[in-house]
């Protein structure tokens, strides 16, 4: 009796460990259908070789403006911006001197946490959750993207218990890389003016 008991009460656990990740991602994806503007700061953590213990490191914001436009910017350790005016997606790289132009769905389709932002009522068609789980004061949820031919296979985003806005994306890579980015801070609905939206680092020619 006495370990019949024991697995009613582990699997009612289990069952609300599920149902509060659960409860974390709707509230998230709800509120951001309310999202206009967001600026995001960030720390990003690179590993290129898992086996090795080597990181990089650098600091970064984002700027984001509905409908589809954003800018990522690198503040730390790197020159790299992504600029998208709505239409098209610019990518500079000023150390190497190269810029890149996409279309705004090949863009944004390459950039998860972007991707989120953009479309949060279709968030389904883009994404699967394929598991949760729940430790100590923070609960985390697995993604896995429907859309094939993309370089990263997992998003892990990760939030704290009581809260609906993550504390880190991590993005896994078809390649063995990942990519972990560290929320410093999140501010919904401020004020960005258009000029946010261009490029500031690239005076050179698209590249060929």
């Amino acid at each position: 009796m006495k370990k019949y008991l024991l697995y009613i009460v582990l699997v009612f656990l289990l069952s609300a460990i599920s149902a509060l990740a659960e409860n974390n991602l709707l509230s998230f994806i709800e509120s951001l259908q309310r999202v206009k503007t967001l600026k995001v700061s960030f720390v990003q953590i690179t590993r290129l070789d898992p086996d090795l213990d080597e990181k990089d490191v650098y600091e970064g914001e984002i700027y984001y403006k509905r409908p589809s436009k954003f800018k990522w910017v690198y503040t730390k350790n790197s020159e790299m911006e992504i600029v998208s005016d709505g239409k098209e997606v610019y990518t500079c790289i000023p150390e190497e001197k190269k810029l890149f132009k996409s279309s705004l769905k090949e863009g944004i389709d390459y950039l998860p946490m972007i991707r989120i932002l953009e479309s949060p009522q279709e968030f389904n068609n883009y994404f699967r959750v394929v598991s949760d789980a729940k430790f100590k004061d923070k609960v985390a949820f697995e993604l896995v993207p429907l859309k094939d031919n993309l370089t990263y296979k997992r998003v892990i985003v990760v939030f704290r218990q009581d809260k609906i806005v993550p504390i880190s994306f991590q993005v896994l890579n078809d390649d063995g890389s990942d990519i972990t980015y560290i929320i410093k801070s999140w501010e919904e609905n401020v004020k960005l003016p258009e000029t946010v939206f261009k490029l500031d680092r690239c005076t050179f020619k698209e590249a060929k």
